[in-house]
Formats: structure tokens, sequence, C-alpha cells
């Protein structure tokens, strides 16, 4: 056995006076620095970043087995007082008015891909305190998961659905009441409100009633077994806030997007038409009750109120 170098003349038996000098590995030594940067930041990358490098796509099945805390991303949060970077968007018009209050002049385009959970999930649910349903949001992408831009588009396609004349007659009186006047203002020439355009059959968002704004998106499970009869997983509560009246600026900008012919064309070839019934005709008999965006029930004259 050949000893070291600084141990010459010593019996390899013999324990050396001197230390060994430091062996020198070969290499870059910035390679070791920057591997040992990256270790000791990777607890610090934000959990919400856009693109599919970030984390697995879960189930929520899986994440409920697991016990995955899911946190959801705060530009869906509430907004807080102290907080001037949020998300504001009126639910009666299209997501194209919606805008981040960083960003007034423009429609909202940053965050609009990034997940809308942590961990990432392939969907989610969504329910209120303001409407009886549950939205599914379904991940467009499975290898990216729900994105928060996915999660306000399925809220505004749920919203434009129309109702069933079976929910609309089991309402107490005084919920029919103001559902009447939501239909009412919401088909006026009110610059705060779709008008003619949303047609005569009831929609689901006439439930909003004056609590058209969005409020975010908080996990409320309480809430969730109370409206489910048990705790779903990956169910979030949607908070719908009152409305506040539209500046001048939010006025024109929503204006020029509903007068773009492109912008319609394009609206009218991904909805199809729909149909409805007057109130006081009877349903057609092959018209499941609970079925959704039918049509299925028709415009709230004086004699049907």
């Amino acid at each position: 056995m050949s000893p070291h170098p600084a141990y010459a003349g010593y019996p390899p038996w013999q324990y050396p006076t001197l230390q060994p000098p430091p062996i020198k590995i070969s290499g870059n030594p910035g390679d070791t620095a920057q591997a040992a940067f990256r270790w000791n930041n990777a607890n610090r990358m934000d959990p919400f970043a856009e693109g599919p490098h970030y984390g697995p796509v879960l189930e929520p099945i899986l994440a409920k087995i697991v016990g995955a805390v899911i946190k959801l991303n705060p530009l869906l949060a509430p907004p807080p007082d102290t907080q001037d970077d949020y998300l504001r968007w009126n639910m009666l018009f299209q997501t194209s008015n919606c805008y981040r209050t960083t960003e007034s002049q423009r429609s909202w385009v940053k965050g609009r891909n990034a997940p809308a959970t942590h961990p990432r999930l392939t969907h989610v649910r969504v329910i209120s305190r303001t409407f009886p349903w549950m939205i599914q949001v379904r991940a467009q992408n499975p290898e990216l998961g729900v994105t928060c831009g996915e999660v306000l588009d399925a809220i505004f396609a749920y919203l434009y659905c129309d109702v069933t004349k079976k929910e609309y007659e089991n309402l107490p009186s005084r919920r029919k009441h103001q559902i009447r006047e939501s239909y009412r203002f919401n088909r006026s020439t009110d610059p705060n409100a779709p008008g003619g355009r949303l047609g005569e059959g009831l929609k689901q968002l006439d439930w909003l009633d004056s609590s058209s704004r969005f409020g975010g998106l908080v996990v409320n499970d309480p809430f969730v077994k109370e409206h489910c009869g048990d705790v779903l997983p990956c169910t979030f509560e949607l908070k719908c806030l009152p409305t506040y009246p539209l500046t001048a600026e939010e006025v024109r900008e929503q204006q020029r997007r509903l007068e773009n012919p492109l912008r319609r064309r394009s609206r009218s070839r991904s909805r199809p038409t729909s149909q409805y019934w007057p109130m006081n005709a009877g349903m057609p008999a092959d018209l499941d009750d609970e079925q959704r965006c039918c049509g299925s029930l028709g415009p709230l004259d004086a004699a049907a109120c």
C-alpha cells in the first residue's frame, strides 16, 4: 500500500503527526456552489409558478387519501383591506371584463395560467351561499391542473346557464320576488347590467341578486358539509359581494368589447341557441327537472309573477 505523499517516511501503521492536505476535486467549483444554492432555495420556489414542471397534479380523491393540505392561489382569495393586487370582476359579464387592480388599463392577463391550487388538481368544485348549485371546474390540460383563468371561465359559463321551472317554483315567495327584481334589472339598459342579450329565459346569474361581485374563493369545510352533506375534497366556497358601480372608464371599455364584431361572432359560435318555455305552459315530457343549460324557464312576465 502506497502512503499518502504527505506521510512519506512513515510506516503505513504508524499514526501520522501531520493531517493530510485537502484533496482537490477536479471540475468547476462554481457548479457545486450553484447546486447548493438550488438545493437551499428549493423550498422558496413559488408554488403557484406557471408551467408544467412544478410538482404533481393530483386527483381530488388522491389528495384526500394522502392528506394533502390544499392552498388556494392568493390571486383567487378575497381582497383584504391592505391588499391592492386583486381581481375585480362583475360576474354578470364575461371574464374579459375582469382585471387586476394593479393593471387596470387592460383585461386580466398576468396570472390567468397560474395554478389555482397547490398542490395542483385535475378538477375542483365551487359552491356558494348565493346559489344552490355546484360548479365543476376541470383542467383543460391534465399536466398543468386547474388554472385561475379556468376557474373564472367555469363560473361565468355556469351562471349563464338557464334554470329549470321546478327550481324556481320550489322557492319561497320572498326569494322569488328577489329573483324577479334581479331578472328585470339584468335585462335593463343600466350600464351595470348585461341587458337584453341575456334573452328572456331565467338564468342562474339572476340568483346573484345584488351580489354579483367576485369576492374570491375560500376553504370552508363546515359550509361544504352543510351544503353537500359531507366534506367533499377540493371543494371551495365562492364569496359573492355587493355589486360596485362601474366607473366611466369601465363602461367605455365594456362597451368597446361588446361592440367588437369578432368577439360577438366568436361567442355566438361557441354557445348554442337555447329554447325556452313560458312559465304558464307545460314542460316537455322528455325534459328532466334537473337538466341544466336547457332554456327551460321562460320570461318572467307580470302574469307569471
